[in-house]
């Protein structure tokens, strides 16, 4: 039998994985993601970001990444079973079996520079962020964020009220001023490919340093529960926020 693409977490690990979550804003599955795996997803990014001209690439959905490790994660029982938990642990309620959305995002180029400092809420209440290609030299690109700083809405409209107090030039500018300050910065997660990072992203908002253009910055994300998926308002104004 073949090893599982994402090893069994023990509920002792997931709960502190949901408890650092709380505590500092996210928490981290450490060498779940093995070396072959990563190679192989390696090699599938620079081919694309190649055949992009070096620039940036996003890619939404399973389809596009069936074939590799994020496709096989997707229908992963035990990496789904630690999302769950996760959830649960943290909402404390129970999990709705319900598929991820899925992101692959890489940060190359001239383009990929203009993409940092995007900060925003996701739609989801878990994000658990796998890092492909981090650089490691120069700007690489780093998640940051200010964790926890709502509750979860319990309508699509307050939630909307949110996203639109954050999505303005004045509160963007304003937040890239504190993230660039020396003093008021907010939380800053330094990510390792074969680790994999879990936050709350419907709570917190989050965005990402720049990273040199001639580097490759990728990450997967894997985006679990829209509290507000039904809502009649949502079908009509909503667009899906930048990723991480």
């Amino acid at each position: 039998m073949s090893e599982p693409v994402f090893p069994a977490l023990s509920d002792d690990c997931l709960a502190r994985i949901a408890g650092d979550m709380d505590r500092q804003g996210f928490g981290v599955a450490v060498d779940c993601i093995s070396v072959d795996h990563l190679a192989s997803l390696r090699l599938f990014v620079e081919r694309k970001v190649a055949d992009a001209g070096g620039e940036y690439v996003a890619l939404t959905g399973l389809d596009g990444v069936r074939d590799t490790l994020l496709g096989m994660l997707a229908s992963s029982p035990e990496f789904m079973q630690a999302v769950r938990t996760i959830y649960r642990k943290g909402v404390g309620e129970p999990a709705p079996d319900k598929p991820f959305y899925q992101v692959l995002r890489c940060l190359s180029g001239r383009i990929g520079e203009r993409h940092a400092y995007l900060f925003h809420y996701d739609s989801y209440v878990v994000t658990a962020l796998v890092p492909i290609i981090m650089p490691s030299t120069g700007r690489a690109g780093d998640l940051i964020m200010f964790p926890n700083t709502r509750t979860i809405r319990k309508t699509y409209l307050r939630n909307l009220v949110d996203k639109v107090l954050l999505d303005n030039i004045l509160t963007q500018m304003a937040l890239k001023r504190i993230a660039t300050s020396r003093t008021r910065r907010p939380t800053l997660v330094r990510m390792r490919p074969g680790n994999v990072y879990f936050f709350w992203g419907y709570r917190s908002v989050h965005a990402n340093e720049p990273c040199d253009h001639d580097q490759i910055r990728a990450t997967a994300l894997f985006h679990y529960v829209n509290p507000h998926a039904g809502s009649r308002i949502r079908r009509v104004t909503t667009r899906e926020a930048p990723a991480a």
